[in-house]
């Protein structure tokens, strides 16, 4: 099983041929080449079915332009899949799931948890507001910002769980899970979101805790929508990690793991 990531949340897994794309997102950057996001979109293209893990901006605001001609299939829960009939992708392109359903696409087989979103602290507030991204962009922030409220989460995060080639990959949307869920322990991969509050490394700490993965990818630590996000230093987290045992990286951009 292959395994890649492309900014953000966007991660794509690939078994016998048979491709799944999570979260696709462009990025909002505030410079870019525009070879570079057409490489990315046509990498995601590819895929044979997608899978939104919730209905923030950053998860699902590509998915019309990228989807709305291809014969592939969105896999959502009932707000995303709401949000994106506004905006203008078709509803039979959609496929409405929810906490506790199980299915099969290609080689893998899905089983979807409900998650829970990052709370966001104090910290990453005050760090979000004082930067200098935000001082020489205000305009920006405020038009994120605006992006984030019409793109609602309303607690739907999801958690997924797949399994192919007798390997078992559990996936966060964001970095939370819910108090009331009892997941399955043990994955081969854990794909960890590092991204959401003012001390990462101390809020996922319970996380790992509970889930006790063999190993750790890192995504969502990027900064691809400033001056609202910020490249969060992963280096010293995953070096402590690992030396406990618990192997850990954070994912490079467009690099193909084997799993």
């Amino acid at each position: 099983m292959k395994l890649s990531w492309y900014g953000t949340a966007a991660v794509m897994l690939e078994s016998d041929g048979y491709r799944l794309v999570f979260d696709p997102f462009l990025g909002i950057p505030l410079n870019e080449s525009l070879c570079r996001r057409k490489l990315r979109a046509i990498k995601f293209r590819t895929a044979d079915a997608v899978l939104v893990t919730h209905g923030h901006f950053d998860h699902i605001l590509d998915i019309p332009r990228l989807y709305k001609d291809a014969d592939v299939k969105i896999h959502a829960t009932i707000t995303p899949c709401q949000t994106l009939i506004e905006h203008d992708l078709p509803k039979e392109k959609l496929k409405l799931i929810a906490p506790g359903v199980s299915f099969q696409l290609g080689g893998f087989k899905i089983r979807v948890y409900q998650g829970r979103h990052c709370r966001f602290d104090a910290g990453i507030v005050m760090k979000t507001v004082f930067k200098k991204e935000t001082l020489l962009h205000p305009k920006r922030l405020y038009e994120l910002i605006k992006l984030n409220r019409r793109f609602d989460e309303n607690r739907e995060t999801l958690f997924y769980e797949i399994e192919a080639e007798g390997k078992r990959i559990q996936l966060m949307g964001s970095m939370g899970l819910d108090i009331d869920t009892l997941y399955p322990t043990g994955a081969d991969v854990l794909i960890l979101p590092f991204q959401g509050t003012g001390d990462p490394a101390r809020t996922v700490k319970p996380i790992i805790n509970k889930l006790e993965p063999k190993s750790i990818f890192l995504d969502h630590y990027d900064d691809t929508f400033p001056p609202m996000s910020s490249r969060i230093e992963t280096a010293l987290f995953t070096y402590r990690l690992t030396k406990e045992g618990i192997p850990t990286a954070a994912m490079e951009f467009g690099k193909v793991y084997e799993i």
